[in-house]
């Protein structure tokens, strides 16, 4: 295939799993011979970003005066004539998340794709008992194809668009490689502990997850890596159940693989996921991990052994317990789709398919 341009569209570089996916997919372009470039609308960069991916930094900021109904508009026109001028004329335009896929449902330019990172009914549950919502989603993600991250994510958006929505499902690549040696940049302070990576933000129910692992009683300590709205209420929660010396809130990390390597165990309590990068990494790096069975994709990768319902603390605490007291090496056994420059080739292949 002759060398392609592709930009990736993302509001911030602020270190979550759509973020992450941006420059992991970038990487596999440029490591398969072609173009990348990250154009990012928020001047925030808390991910490390290899010297072989281009950074372009679009300032939204300077639209937002303009009403809300002529916004996206404008900003899409304002964003092609950026993206041309610092670019050129892309092969390919990836848009990650809210608020660039409505300004980028705007974009003139060529094979403009969507990248849904969430079962959006779930994303969107409170706001689409108001119809008016459902429009103006269905006028965004109907406006460009899109792709899912997960089968679930896919299957999901079908059922709330239509099953004639177009949209294709590629799984979110994962740099093992590179996983695998930034794990070994440090060894933790913490022995012995239970790790859970992400936002602390209502979908990952750090709540559920603390209860569990106070009911669980086990020895090691739990260590939560991640900032977010949410932390002071769990702060709270682990407060209030007496375990304050038990749980290490550890913040943000530029670099989680070590506190995954070296954990006892991983665990994902989320209501609901796009696909959890933070599952595939935890395999790659060996490391044993349960999740809640939640919409959509830990059950794309895992074994019914190591699913638990969503929400339910008793079943969650219960194979914290009996994992840690098991513990086993887990085999990588990640298939090629999860690959960068295979997630890259499939992204391809998506120029001029609709």
């Amino acid at each position: 295939m002759e060398k392609k341009k592709v930009v990736l569209a993302i509001f911030t570089l602020q270190g979550n799993g759509a973020e992450r996916f941006a420059l992991t997919l970038a990487k596999g372009l440029v490591d398969a011979g072609h173009e990348a470039h990250i154009v990012y609308f928020k001047n925030i960069i808390d991910l490390p970003v290899p010297e072989n991916i281009k950074l372009h930094f679009f300032d939204y900021q300077k639209y937002r005066a303009i009403p809300k109904f002529m916004r996206a508009k404008f900003a899409a026109k304002a964003f092609d004539k950026f993206v041309r001028k610092t670019v050129g004329e892309p092969d390919m335009v990836l848009s990650n998340l809210y608020p660039v896929d409505f300004i980028l449902a705007h974009s003139q330019l060529p094979n403009v794709h969507m990248v849904i990172h969430n079962t959006t009914s779930q994303e969107y549950a409170e706001q689409l008992k108001d119809s008016a919502f459902l429009d103006t989603l269905k006028k965004t993600y109907l406006a460009k194809p899109c792709v899912g991250v997960s089968q679930g994510v896919t299957d999901d958006f079908k059922l709330l668009f239509g099953q004639d929505a177009p949209i294709t499902t590629i799984y979110n690549p994962i740099d093992v490689e590179s996983i695998e040696e930034t794990a070994d940049d440090f060894v933790p302070e913490y022995q012995d502990y239970i790790v859970h990576v992400g936002k602390f933000k209502p979908q990952k129910r750090h709540d559920i997850l603390i209860k569990a692992y106070a009911q669980a009683n086990v020895p090691q300590t739990l260590v939560l890596v991640g900032t977010g709205e949410l932390m002071n209420e769990s702060k709270q929660l682990v407060q209030d159940l007496g375990i304050e010396n038990k749980v290490i809130f550890a913040g943000f990390q530029k670099n989680p693989y070590p506190f995954i390597k070296h954990a006892k165990l991983m665990v994902v309590s989320s209501d609901f996921e796009g696909f959890s990068i933070a599952i595939l990494e935890a395999l790659a790096l060996n490391t044993s991990i349960i999740s809640t069975d939640c919409p959509s994709g830990p059950n794309e990768v895992l074994s019914p052994e190591q699913l638990v319902a969503v929400g339910d603390v008793n079943a969650l605490a219960f194979k914290m317990s009996q994992t840690l007291s098991n513990s086993h090496e887990c085999e990588i056994g990640l298939d090629k789709k999860f690959y960068p420059q295979k997630a890259a080739s499939h992204y391809l292949q998506l120029i001029n398919k609709f």
